[in-house]
């Protein structure tokens, strides 16, 4: 009875060799691993010799041939070579042909690199002086190099000597404004009026108000007899000097102006140049009164309170002279 159903062929491959279950990789990869382990044997080997047995090591490996003497086996049957004209190879002054010196010299050298390293060679240079002798130059160099620092450190003491001095003379100045003050009976009172204070710049002698004993009659730049006074006292302490002034005038908080736009910056800057003329008539040289100013309430004295009557005072600046610098 025939049937219409299709007719299936199916193919069936043998894989042979195991494929990827072979052991072909086993046999490569043991080989790596034993040539490994050889050459982890050599440096552990290298490395736990002594010297007698690293030499022993080298001469073994040095190449050599005999130039007379025996017979042996092989092509050359052990002939001595390159007399005759024969292509020689040896290392003998008839042969033309160099062999390789492969650790022949300092067998150790080739496994420490230490034993290759040669020495630093110094070398010194002279030069000749006028009178024909010869001077080591590097001698030359470590003198030059003492004298600069000997030099330097001449230059650092001479800078702190100076600072020193004025700060010295700055101290005597102010106990000499001091006592003058106590010997005047009249203006004994005006010590607590006074401030001296040591700035960057120099020493600042203030004049200043007090509660119930002003130096300037109120809103005004005319100078009070007393006021005056101590001012002369103080021109006469510093007359002989040579620092530089500068007169600032200051104001406290309240506000002052008149109908012709007077106000507390045209009064501190009048009070700083009623104080100007006081020091030069007392014989203070003009020429060493650098600036004048007035900053009105810019810079109170006692910030907390602006209105203060300390606020009210005027500076005298002695800068300092300006000390040499130490040289580079």
């Amino acid at each position: 009875m025939a049937t219409n159903a299709p007719i299936v062929i199916k193919k069936v491959e043998e894989v042979s060799g195991g494929g990827h279950h072979g052991g072909g990789w086993k046999v490569a990869y043991a080989d790596f691993m034993t040539a490994m382990m050889a050459f982890f044997l050599l440096l552990w080997i290298l490395a736990a010799s002594d010297e007698e047995a690293l030499r022993g090591l080298a001469d073994y490996f040095t190449p050599s041939l005999s130039q007379s003497g025996g017979r042996g086996q092989g092509m050359l049957d052990g002939t001595v070579i390159a007399s005759n004209g024969d292509q020689g190879g040896s290392n003998s002054p008839e042969g033309d042909t160099r062999l390789p010196t492969f650790g022949m010299e300092n067998p150790l050298a080739v496994f420490d690199s230490r034993l290759r390293d040669t020495e630093t060679e110094a070398i010194v240079e002279y030069e000749q002086q006028p009178d024909g002798t010869m001077v080591e130059k590097q001698q030359e160099q470590k003198e030059s190099e003492a004298e600069r620092i000997a030099a330097e450190q001449a230059n650092i003491e001479q800078y702190q000597a100076e600072v020193k001095e004025r700060a010295e003379n700055m101290t005597r100045l102010e106990d000499e404004i001091r006592q003058h003050i106590q010997e005047r009976t009249d203006l004994s009172d005006l010590g607590e009026n006074l401030r001296f204070d040591r700035t960057s710049d120099g020493l600042l002698v203030q004049i200043m108000d007090k509660e119930g004993r002003s130096m300037f009659t109120r809103g005004s730049a005319r100078v009070d007899t007393r006021t005056r006074d101590l001012l002369r006292i103080i021109g006469e302490a510093i007359m002989d000097m040579e620092n530089d002034i500068v007169i600032t005038g200051h104001t406290d908080a309240v506000p002052f102006a008149n109908n012709l736009g007077y106000s507390n910056w045209e009064l501190s800057a009048d009070r700083a140049n009623a104080t100007r003329r006081v020091l030069i008539d007392t014989g203070v040289a003009p020429a060493r009164i650098k600036r004048i100013s007035g900053l009105a309430s810019t810079e109170p004295l006692n910030p907390a309170d602006p209105e203060a009557a300390e606020n009210r005072r005027i500076s005298v600046l002695l800068a300092y002279p300006e000390p040499v610098p130490p040289k580079e």
